[in-house]
């Protein structure tokens, strides 16, 4: 159990990489908004903290928040792929809610994960 706790944080770390790289590349690519730079940018910061352990008491609250923020901006993104919907049923509109449907329970997992194991930033 106690190998599984450690493993956690660089695990994290390398999902708020990947994903802080994906928002980044979105807002950069014009594919997104550049509204999408902000996250991208957070979850870098975020998952470099992660990775290098630096300061280890407050990492668990920014995991927390960093999450949120993506986890809104997923949700609304899914909210507005459904919404393309009513112009009939596209392959972008159901890739569109397949990969914003899928990050956004990931998102809302590392929240969980992160609240529920306190003990693995420490």
């Amino acid at each position: 159990m106690k190998a599984h706790l450690n493993k956690l944080p660089t695990i994290l770390g390398l999902f708020l990489l990947v994903t802080g790289a994906v928002w980044a590349a979105l807002a950069i690519l014009r594919e997104g908004t550049i509204l999408l730079l902000e996250p991208g940018i957070a979850n870098l910061i975020v998952g470099a903290l992660l990775l290098t352990r630096f300061e280890k008491r407050y990492i668990r609250y920014l995991v927390m928040v960093t999450g949120l923020y993506s986890l809104i901006i997923c949700v609304y993104q899914f909210y507005a792929a459904f919404s393309v919907l009513q112009y009939g049923l596209t392959i972008f509109a159901i890739a569109s809610l397949i990969g914003y449907g899928s990050v956004s329970i990931a998102f809302f997992y590392v929240i969980i994960l992160s609240y529920m194991n306190a003990q693995a930033f420490y």
